[in-house]
């Protein structure tokens, strides 16, 4: 019995490749964000912390400033870590798209594989069907004589 070959095999292994880099890029979006949403979290800690240190009873004008600012400032970096988890959001969903969009193709390429693997053996069952026939009508002819 002949072995199946796969015309397509290379667009198939070039789609696997293409489908790999996607679900890496979409994984690299997700640890990033996750790294951010991390940084986001230390902020509002220490937002939190420098809020609760501020209790005193007797407190400068100096102090009070500087407290202020210091709160503007973490404000300021939360907002700039919120807008980069914003984008990188926005940027995961495309990936996300084109990564289901190379997976469907991946999936049509195995579908096609199969159909034609499928195909293949009916024909080399057909082949072997007939190749079968002919030696059981060689056997009868010999057998007859």
């Amino acid at each position: 019995m002949a072995k199946f070959v796969y015309k397509f095999e290379a667009i198939k292994k070039v789609k696997e490749a293409l489908e790999k880099k996607a679900q890496k890029e979409v994984s690299e979006i997700e640890l990033e964000i996750e790294m951010l949403k991390n940084e986001y979290n230390q902020i509002d800690g220490k937002e939190v912390s420098s809020r609760m240190s501020s209790l005193k009873k007797e407190v400068s004008v100096a102090e009070i400033k500087f407290k202020k600012n210091y709160e503007l400032c973490l404000n300021k970096q939360k907002a700039t870590v919120m807008n980069k988890i914003i984008v990188l959001d926005e940027k995961h969903k495309n990936k996300l798209n084109e990564l289901i969009l190379k997976s469907k193709e991946h999936k049509i390429f195995n579908t096609l594989e199969d159909s034609y693997h499928e195909k293949f053996n009916k024909e080399q069952n057909q082949i072997e069907l007939k190749y079968i026939d002919e030696l059981a009508t060689q056997k009868f002819i010999r057998q007859s004589k």
